[in-house]
């Protein structure tokens, strides 16, 4: 088994549990004495450190985090057995030599989230480990609302097992009360808003998002992009196709709830829609239109 990991990927809650499991595998852990952690700010004390002897032997554990891997890779050959080194990135590019170099002589880890009917049965099973219950249709309701980060499940999950307590049973109406949304569903509420003609409500979350510092282009963004994907649904279902997820590549229930917005305008609605999305980019751009005035008129006339 090899002692140097490579470990990456967006799934940061995996990821930091092997970190850990990996820390376990030593009796005593003390940072600057078998434990050292580097950076790209002290990457040149990685030489010392690996080759140094420490109170407790040679035996050491050394983390380097993001550092791109633009470091002197070459000082992880023939390190002693001892010494455990794990390097921790985001993402790597498997096209350069230091990933080249560290992939013959390290146990390389890529962490993914898991995809959309993996956290929905992952959300199942940890209900059931506390003896709480929720249907297929409810845990990807939640999955939806939650997103698809590991870490916030879980903290959301502890929440609910809180709330309802064990023996209780998990529904759509308990997760509005108890989980907080991600941003993409909060955008979701807004587009329901709009396509059910509550333009004030949606006005006041859009005001609540703003005040969350969340940023107003990011806002723009996604709202065009779910109507975008409205117009396309529409487009794919007067061809006939109804095979929307597949075509657009998103998940079955949100596929579901596009589809069930698009019945409410036409086609030519819809394009008029995206067009009056595309001038507003084109003037806020330009420095015609206040980035927050423009969305809002866009909504009012929705």
């Amino acid at each position: 088994m090899s002692n140097i990991y490579l470990l990456y990927g967006e799934e940061k809650y995996d990821l930091n549990s092997k970190v850990e499991k990996i820390k376990k595998e030593f009796s005593s852990l003390e940072v600057g004495v078998n434990l050292f952690y580097i950076n790209l700010d002290n990457v040149d004390e990685l030489e010392s450190i690996l080759q140094g002897v420490t109170f407790f032997g040679s035996e050491k554990l050394v983390v380097i985090k993001d550092t791109k891997l633009k470091f002197n890779v070459s000082l992880l050959n023939d390190i002693d057995e001892d010494v455990k080194v794990v390097i921790v990135e985001d993402s790597v590019d498997k096209r350069t030599s230091e990933y080249k170099t560290i992939a013959k002589i390290a146990e390389c880890i890529e962490f993914k989230h898991y995809d959309e009917n993996q956290m929905v049965q992952f959300i199942i099973d940890l209900l059931r480990k506390y003896n709480v219950a929720i249907s297929f249709e409810d845990a990807t309701y939640m999955q939806n609302v939650c997103g698809l980060d590991k870490q916030n499940i879980i903290n959301e999950l502890q929440k609910l097992v809180i709330y309802v307590e064990q023996g209780g049973i998990v529904t759509k109406e308990v997760i509005d009360v108890v989980c907080s949304k991600t941003l993409n569903a909060k955008i979701f509420d807004v587009l329901d808003d709009i396509i059910n003609k509550k333009k004030d409500v949606a006005i006041r979350e859009l005001d609540s998002l703003l005040k969350q510092k969340e940023p107003i282009v990011k806002i723009y963004i996604m709202l065009y992009k779910q109507f975008k994907q409205l117009y396309m649904i529409k487009a794919l279902k007067q061809s006939g196709n109804t095979n929307y997820a597949q075509e657009l590549e998103i998940h079955p229930f949100v596929a579901k709830k596009l589809a069930a917005c698009a019945d409410k305008y036409t086609e030519k609605q819809l394009k008029n829609i995206i067009f009056a999305f595309d001038d507003y980019d084109q003037k806020t751009k330009n420095g015609d239109m206040d980035f927050e005035i423009g969305l809002k008129k866009i909504i009012c006339m929705l």
